[in-house]
């Protein structure tokens, strides 16, 4: 497998659908990203993205406990001589797709927690009860050593999917207009290019959803990452965030959240296209995606089955609209 030179346009997925996770599952939801023609289908994430990684490392004996569900930190130091946690789905998805005779013809992403957020999901004892100041994210030692152990993730990942991603929400709050809380901008800065080193040859980049502050945009095109991932579609703010300029100067590629993934109204083909089009001066090559992940439709009120059937309406929507995208400004990219 090489690494890929990115021209053109492209989709892709975030992660999370709204099915329980089971193999049966699992098969239909890649199934239905491959019959849609995903250019780069993440695996399926069919669990909670903590849960994923957080159980691993539970069950290794890292220094991390469950007491009454929630995850805590039973030792202040991590040991480090652990499996790379959370890759259980990635490496099913790499093994069914291999039976299928589909390996070498499937571009897969595969979805990381990036440690920040991994932290955010580990209570430490403190005087300071509130979040995230309660929580491992708090303390940079700590995210230093998660982020140790999310290398090997990384390093293991790379061997199978061609593009990673960093998910890290949590850095949209740690990173504020003004605040990086006990975090200096350059440690943050060293730990995210570490993990991008430990991809080797592979696109990396990171996806942070909700708001995404001028402070946060400015550290992550100092990055050395590949691609950025917001949500601009139930947040059109972040459009105003960043300058198509600095982004080309920087030579990142824009991963650009096109539909809601909370809304279960279903975006038409012209809805899609309505906010690809404010892309079009931002790079010769742009991702697109929705929002973030869909089990946030289950708090629509809807099922799993109506939530994952709307989920694939509007994965199906995209796709069209990301073809007459490319056909429409084929010009602005040659």
């Amino acid at each position: 497998m090489i690494s890929l030179e990115l021209e053109g346009i492209f989709t892709s997925t975030i992660g999370s659908f709204p099915l329980d996770d089971t193999i049966c599952n699992r098969k239909r939801c890649i199934e239905d990203l491959l019959r849609n023609e995903i250019d780069f289908p993440a695996y399926p994430q069919l669990k909670d993205m903590d849960k994923q990684f957080l159980e691993d490392l539970v069950a290794q004996d890292v220094g991390i406990v469950i007491e009454n569900g929630t995850y805590m930190l039973k030792n202040k130091k991590l040991r480090g001589e652990v499996s790379p946690p959370g890759l259980d789905p990635l490496l099913w998805t790499i093994h069914y797709l291999k039976g299928l005779g589909l390996k070498s013809k499937v571009r897969l992403k595969a979805p990381i927690i990036g440690p920040y957020t991994l932290a955010s999901y580990i209570r430490i004892q403190t005087r300071i009860n509130t979040f995230p100041f309660n929580t491992a994210a708090s303390d940079p030692e700590l995210v230093r050593q998660l982020a140790d152990i999310i290398k090997k993730s990384c390093k293991e990942a790379s061997r199978y999917a061609e593009i990673i991603s960093i998910d890290e929400p949590i850095l949209g709050i740690l990173i504020g207009s003004r605040a990086t809380f006990a975090h200096k901008e350059e440690e943050i800065i060293e730990i995210i290019n570490g993990l991008k080193e430990a991809c080797g040859e592979r696109i990396v980049g990171t996806h942070i959803c909700g708001r995404i502050s001028p402070k946060l945009v400015d550290l992550l095109l100092r990055t050395e990452l590949d691609f950025l991932s917001h949500e601009f579609y139930d947040t059109p703010e972040n459009i105003d965030v960043y300058s198509p300029r600095k982004l080309r100067e920087s030579g990142k590629i824009l991963s650009v959240g096109c539909l809601s993934t909370k809304n279960p109204q279903i975006e038409t083909v012209d809805d899609i296209l309505s906010v690809m089009e404010k892309f079009r001066e931002y790079n010769e090559c742009l991702i697109f995606t929705p929002d973030c992940g869909f089990r946030k439709l289950l708090t629509s009120n809807l099922d799993k089955e109506e939530a994952y059937e709307i989920s694939m309406k509007k994965i199906r929507n995209m796709v069209q609209a990301a073809r007459k995208f490319a056909y429409k400004y084929k010009k602005l990219f040659e």
